[in-house]
């Protein structure tokens, strides 16, 4: 195996991650559940291409009586690499719990340690690197749920914590409990964000102030949509063109510009995509074309809303 030429690294806490990461989700997608081998081969591409940062959670599953689906997956691409694994940061989340019926959020103390110790087992380790609160649970004081969370990290099975799908409101209440990375505190906010939906700009600015990581989710838009990102977005087209590049690379490149603290999880279950997202990296594009891809105009509101109940995946 060659070792691939690393663009410039990105902060995610204490570690220096590949500025495109992985995001393992679609490879338990029940819809498009790919075949054991294969799931195996798209991670190990992204890793071979230099991808040092995974991203799973453990109602990635391809059904609801299999929670740890994805993460046992990830941890089994990483124990049969031929690479070194342990400079891979693993990110997993915990606050749904996936039932016959759909999904119940649960971040009480007892509810995240339940989940916590359970991707533990499903990822074979000790500790997880980067622990998410995939959502809020409805009822329960957000301060609370947070300090749940930091609960976890003291106890030594997380490293590091972090809050995903957050207002800025939610996300000011997280830093007055938990504080930043340079407190010991939150290393990664992960919204979606993606030229489709760009209403948590907001919270882009405020990660980048601080230095956390803003990890945004369906960057192209969604699994439904991320084949048409040319065909939607004539002026990502035109300037993927002007690079003999493709629309998904300028799409993540103009991710990138937006802050030194992104770091976009694209998926895929082929390695073809995997290797071809991963490229974006290298991608310079110019301050002109730039300001014409941030003129485009998003097409709506967010895919899942905050006062809807909880997606079974995202």
């Amino acid at each position: 195996m060659t070792t691939p030429t690393v663009p410039a690294l990105r902060r995610l806490g204490d570690r220096q991650v590949h500025p495109v990461g992985l995001g393992a989700m679609p490879l338990s997608f029940a819809a498009m559940l790919p075949e054991r081998d294969r799931a195996l081969q798209a991670v190990h591409a992204a890793l071979d291409a230099g991808v040092t940062h995974v991203d799973t959670a453990n109602i990635y599953a391809p059904s609801w009586d299999a929670m740890g689906h994805n993460e046992a997956l990830v941890a089994e691409a990483l124990r049969t690499w031929s690479g070194d694994a342990s400079q891979v940061v693993v990110a997993s989340k915990a606050g749904i719990v996936l039932t016959e019926d759909g999904g119940v959020r649960d971040a009480s103390a007892d509810g995240l340690r339940r989940a916590c110790e359970a991707s533990l087992t499903a990822l074979g380790r000790d500790v997880v690197d980067v622990y998410y609160l995939h959502r809020a649970e409805p009822g329960r004081p957000y301060a609370e749920q947070v300090a749940n969370l930091l609960a976890l990290r003291d106890a030594g099975l997380v490293r590091q914590v972090a809050v995903s799908n957050v207002t800025p409101a939610m996300l000011d209440v997280a830093l007055d409990v938990a504080g930043g990375p340079d407190d010991g505190g939150l290393v990664a906010v992960q919204n979606e964000f993606s030229p489709r939906f760009r209403e948590h700009a907001e919270v882009v600015g405020t990660c980048a102030r601080l230095g956390i990581a803003f990890v945004p989710w369906s960057p192209f838009g969604g699994a439904d949509r991320a084949s048409q990102v040319g065909s939607r977005y004539a002026d990502f087209a035109a300037v993927a063109a002007a690079h003999d590049a493709s629309a998904h690379q300028v799409a993540l490149a103009w991710l990138l510009s937006l802050s030194p603290t992104v770091v976009p999880i694209p998926g895929s279950s082929r390695p073809a995509t995997i290797r071809d997202s991963v490229a974006a990296a290298a991608l310079s594009l110019s301050d002109e074309e730039l300001a014409r891809l941030q003129a485009t105009a998003p097409e709506g509101s967010s895919q899942y809303p905050d006062d809807e109940p909880a997606p079974p995946l995202r």
